[in-house]
């Protein structure tokens, strides 16, 4: 990461806020830092997501949630890979957590209606394209939540000790493998949150959060192959062999 100072220019005016989660660790990938901050093609992992949330319309603040021992390393890639200041905060011991405190950083001005809509972003996902960040926030602010999925077609259902059950048990074709950003109504998550937390309710996602505890009825927009998540080694190569089969930039 030797990437010269870059030139800072203001945020484009936009009142959605953009917080992406880089809370993971390096273990299973076989790293000794935090994944978020391992190279990829001349930047972090995560300074792709944020740069590509950066670039979309509508989006004015960009918020990073980190872990206490990883600021030193959130401040070279506000320094050095992003063009965009960012605000950059300290995440709690899950993700959850952490949501509801990036939630509460932005409070003051989801509460005056400068922030109204929220999109939540797993560092872990570097390859998210504009086209699908912009999908999720129009169709967010549309119906109040969104989130990309895939089909799973490729999912079964378990039967009995390590058997198959029959297909006709599942049907494939309402099942969908929900990805990140996702996006919402910035004073409805956040109160969402605020309640989850006093009930002491974990979600697994943002969305299981949202349909806890909103009468929003979550949609979904046709999620991309390539914003899968950083979890392995070979995720990391993959990543690597997309950057060049696409000719991707680092800016």
């Amino acid at each position: 990461m030797t990437q010269p100072r870059r030139l800072r220019t203001p945020r484009p005016l936009g009142r959605a806020a953009g917080v992406v989660l880089a809370g993971g660790s390096g273990t299973r990938v076989g790293a000794g830092i935090n994944k978020a901050f391992l190279p990829l093609a001349g930047r972090s992992i995560a300074g792709w997501g944020l740069n590509t949330l950066a670039a979309v319309e509508g989006i004015g603040i960009l918020v990073f949630v980190v872990r206490p021992d990883d600021l030193e390393h959130a401040r070279f890639v506000d320094s050095r890979e992003t063009e965009h200041p960012l605000e950059i905060i300290t995440g709690g011991e899950t993700r959850q957590e952490s949501e509801l405190l990036a939630l509460r950083h932005l409070a003051d001005r989801i509460d005056t209606g400068a922030v109204d809509t929220v999109l939540i972003h797993d560092a872990a996902r570097p390859l998210v394209s504009h086209g699908l960040v912009s999908a999720v926030l129009h169709a967010a602010r549309e119906t109040g939540g969104a989130v990309p999925g895939i089909p799973a077609r490729d999912i079964a259902a378990a039967g009995p000790g390590q058997t198959l059950a029959p297909s006709t048990d599942l049907r494939r074709d309402s099942l969908v493998r929900v990805q990140t950003p996702q996006g919402f109504h910035a004073a409805t998550i956040l109160d969402a949150y605020e309640a989850a937390a006093r009930d002491g309710f974990v979600g697994t996602d943002t969305a299981s959060c949202a349909e806890e505890y909103t009468d929003i009825t979550v949609t979904w927009v046709r999620g991309e192959e390539t914003n899968f998540k950083i979890t392995y080694a070979q995720d990391l190569l993959l990543a690597q062999d997309v950057v060049s089969a696409l000719g991707l930039r680092t800016g």
